[in-house]
């Protein structure tokens, strides 16, 4: 686990603690991010991103072990500085979820953070990162060998003729041999067929990729990306490319060019598009929001708006979801996004699902 920097931290957010107030907050954190669940990653983010009505029981009481005293009422400043300290080290870590909540929660700048925007800095360096490193080929040796005792040849042929109780002995020596041999071989062979699969996963799904790529067909929608305006290739190129990441957890880190091909094969409107969400939604038909592949249930609306704004399209009706959508997700449904920003958004929180 990395180490803790308290008292950085601090320093950016204008607190001074004592030196004991410090090293009271170690041990705690060290206990929640070894320790850490998806539903305490996602309360840290929302703490992050200055949710409000969330149950941080759980947080209180890990450091209240240490410091009685600790509340959230009188140290809400401070939860938000070990909040943020507690996911850069998941994030360094390499902590998936926590590198792509974070990622998600900034909604594409439309969503400032309680404290310094560092954080979601490391969160992209590490996601393209880990993208990478996730497709690098294998290049461990596949070695398959069976084990021997080295005297065990010499051993049998001392046995002596008709002792009987000698050759017992080296039937036990010789049927142990071959158990530990067998084990080990079975061991190689799993190993080496674990990564062989792997590898075999990701060529699928760069493959089933790049024929979509190709094909230039919307999956959900069974339809022609040239029968939709770019925000609507957009959203619906999104679903797609998040439904065909089935292997890799953060996807390809060539993803937003992914999406952003897709929207250059829409068709090109006379004039200017809308860009702001309300319009974005609404322009797709309500039968077809309900047949892109979303997992609204699993994150809260703030955290994943963009997904939040269609399940509430195809739930109360279209143009009828503004007010509601503010409501839970603290945004203006009229907030604006270019259609690649948009696709990489929705495709984001499309993992994020997929990983809680």
């Amino acid at each position: 686990m990395t180490k803790f920097i308290f008292a950085d931290r601090y320093a950016e957010s204008g607190l001074s603690p004592s030196g004991e107030i410090i090293t009271l907050r170690t041990a705690p954190a060290e206990r929640i991010a070894g320790d850490i669940t998806h539903a305490h990653i996602i309360d840290l983010i929302s703490l992050y991103y200055g949710a409000s009505g969330i149950d941080l029981t759980w947080f209180r009481d890990e450091f209240a072990k240490e410091d009685p005293s600790f509340s959230l009422i009188n140290n809400e400043r401070e939860a938000s500085v070990l909040a943020a300290a507690i996911l850069e080290a998941l994030i360094t870590d390499g902590t998936d979820e926590a590198i792509l909540g974070v990622v998600v929660g900034n909604v594409s700048g439309h969503r400032t953070p309680v404290l310094s925007n560092k954080l979601i800095t490391l969160a992209l360096e590490e996601m393209g990162t880990r993208s990478v490193s996730a497709r690098k080929p294998s290049t461990g040796e596949v070695k398959i060998a069976p084990t021997q005792t080295a005297k065990l040849t010499e051993e049998i042929a001392a046995v002596a003729q008709n002792d009987w109780g000698a050759l017992l002995s080296m039937l036990a020596k010789i049927r142990s041999e071959v158990l530990n041999s067998s084990r080990t071989i079975s061991n190689q062979t799993t190993n080496s067929l674990s990564t062989v699969n792997r590898e075999v996963a990701l060529l699928r799904e760069e493959s089933q990729m790049l024929w979509w790529l190709i094909g230039a067909h919307s999956r959900a929608l069974a339809r022609s990306f040239t029968a939709l305006s770019p925000q609507q290739a957009a959203l619906v190129g999104a679903v797609d490319l998040g439904d065909l990441t089935s292997v890799s957890r953060l996807g390809p880190v060539a993803a937003p060019s992914i999406l952003e091909r897709i929207i250059m094969l829409a068709k090109q409107p006379k004039g200017g598009s809308p860009k702001d969400l309300a319009s974005i939604i609404d322009s797709v038909d309500r039968k077809d929001l309900q047949m892109l592949n979303i997992m609204p249930s699993k994150l809260p609306p703030r955290l994943a708006p963009v997904t939040a704004a269609i399940d509430l399209a195809r739930t109360i009706g279209i143009g009828a979801w503004h007010g509601r959508f503010l409501e839970t997700t603290g945004l203006n449904a009229n907030i604006e996004f270019e259609p690649i920003q948009l696709a990489t958004q929705l495709y984001r929180e499309h993992l994020l699902c997929q990983l809680i």
